[in-house]
């Protein structure tokens, strides 16, 4: 039986003033993120979520999102 075989890579982020700035993990994130809240209030967190397919040996995406999760840091 044919299995297909995917990865999953989930990468949060703060967007301040437009600009995308990645952490490795999702307290890294929420602790920066309300330190920065604090000096901007139009600070947001978002979680980006992006599946791959690996089947082929090539890396192919098969789904991209994009998450508002601004109310961690709040």
């Amino acid at each position: 039986m044919f299995e297909p075989k995917t990865k999953a890579v989930t990468r949060w982020g703060l967007s301040i003033k437009g600009t995308d700035v990645y952490f490795p993990k999702k307290e890294t994130a929420i602790n920066i993120g309300r330190l920065t809240l604090k000096m901007n209030p139009e600070t947001e967190m978002f979680e980006e979520y992006r599946l791959w397919d690996l089947t082929s040996g090539v890396p192919q995406l098969i789904d991209e999102q994009r998450f508002d999760r601004t109310i961690l840091i709040q």
